[in-house]
């Protein structure tokens, strides 16, 4: 199984709210889950927090997810 860092949208109300989580693969590569909470930054080393900054500054290239209900469908920004 392989993780990586991902923006998930949840709907609150009427606002949508974003929120990076580690998100897991199955065998396929599909995203199958993830954490029950967001990611928290921390580490033993300046260095281990530099590493975990920078794989979430890479999840903003890669399609947003739903939370919820409807993971791990894609977030599209619907126009008004």
């Amino acid at each position: 199984m392989s993780w990586n860092h991902r923006i998930l949208a949840r709907k609150e109300k009427e606002e949508v709210y974003f929120e990076i989580y580690e998100v897991y693969y199955d065998k396929n590569g599909k995203p199958n889950g993830y954490t029950e909470n967001p990611t928290s930054i921390g580490g033993e080393t300046i260095k281990e927090i530099t590493w975990q900054l920078n794989k979430m500054l890479e999840c903003r290239r890669k399609p947003i997810l739903w939370a919820g209900d409807n993971f791990p469908n894609e977030y599209k920004k619907q126009i008004k």
